[in-house]
């Protein structure tokens, strides 16, 4: 009887019984509009008729989870899951999720900033893009302790050169995840859901599939609120911030498979 057991034991830890996994490489394409984003030396206009030009983006996508046709989900794994796309850095424009097990998704979600548990987190969950002493030091607020989920700075004519302010630069860092205890903040955690319309994504053993995703970064100061630079060159940790977190929300869009 021993030996029965053992036998079917082998079978079922066979690499034969292993589910078979490929790879899903994302890559972000960030614009303002339908215009490519380039920092410092490009203008824009926005909805308001504002000048402006772009010379810091940054932003994290976490929490990753591709849906299939059936309602269920392939969810990163969490450790796996926390990303931090920056327009300085062309390669961490493409990001790439391993062990995908094989079939057809229709969509795909995931958390634009760093969830609540992850802020909360003690220092030894938060590496890589999440070290604030290392890769995530300009992203996050040692004063509010949380992450600052998107970031972008520039310049616009318009702000009115007024009080102590010399230059006509725009600051938004936009963060919160709702505070810790008594200290009770804004959630402005956003979640982008991707529909990929007709065309299923198909993970295939040992593959990889690239697709493409548009970040239209302009959404942040048009959309439900359009958003003065004039107006409001500053915004952080405020109640105006939960306007441009609303905006963003979807600023997503998907571009489809990429040979």
């Amino acid at each position: 009887m021993k030996n029965i057991l053992f036998v079917v034991g082998l079978f079922i830890c066979s690499p034969l019984f292993a589910q078979k996994t490929g790879s899903l490489t994302l890559q972000f394409h960030n614009k303002v509009g339908t215009e490519e984003v380039v920092l410092n030396d490009k203008k824009y206009t926005n909805a308001l008729g504002e000048s402006f030009n772009i010379t810091f983006l940054q932003y994290y996508v976490s929490n990753l989870r591709l849906l299939r046709k059936d309602g269920s989900a392939y969810v990163v794994p969490q450790d796996e899951s926390y990303f931090l796309i920056r327009q300085q850095h062309p390669e961490s424009q493409k990001i790439t999720l391993n062990n995908v097990p094989k079939g057809d998704y229709v969509g795909m979600s995931f958390v634009i900033g760093v969830d609540s548990l992850r802020s909360a987190s003690e220092v030894s969950k938060r590496k890589g893009c999440l070290d604030v002493g290392g890769d995530g030091k300009d992203m996050y607020w040692a004063w509010n302790s949380g992450y600052i989920f998107v970031k972008m700075e520039g310049t616009s004519a318009q702000i009115p050169l007024t009080g102590n302010r010399k230059e006509p630069i725009f600051l938004y860092h936009i963060g919160l995840f709702g505070g810790m205890g008594d200290k009770k903040t804004l959630n402005n955690i956003k979640v982008a859901s991707l529909n990929f319309g007709k065309e299923k994504v198909k993970i295939k053993a040992d593959k990889n599939v690239a697709l493409g995703i548009t970040t239209d970064v302009s959404k942040l100061f048009t959309g439900t609120t359009n958003v003065s630079f004039a107006a409001n060159p500053t915004v952080m940790a405020g109640p105006y911030s939960a306007k441009i977190a609303d905006n963003y929300a979807s600023m997503f869009s998907y571009e489809g498979i990429q040979k």
